[in-house]
């Protein structure tokens, strides 16, 4: 389904899961939508190993 937001984020589905889990985030992505990591708890070290280990499992794909 293309719609604004799929064609603006590059996405194949407007399907958005906001959460705090790196898995989550990651599944939806791969599925085609777009996954987004709540990240204000986490320390910086924190963030930056839960976005290094999106990266490594999302095969490209966009999220924020």
């Amino acid at each position: 389904m293309k719609t604004a937001a799929t064609e603006l984020l590059g996405i194949e589905a407007p399907i958005f899961a906001f959460s705090h889990c790196r898995d989550v985030v990651a599944a939806t992505s791969k599925a085609g939508g777009f996954g987004v990591l709540g990240a204000a708890w986490m320390t910086p070290e924190h963030l930056e190993q839960e976005l290094k280990w999106i990266d490594d499992h999302v095969e490209g794909r966009p999220y924020g």
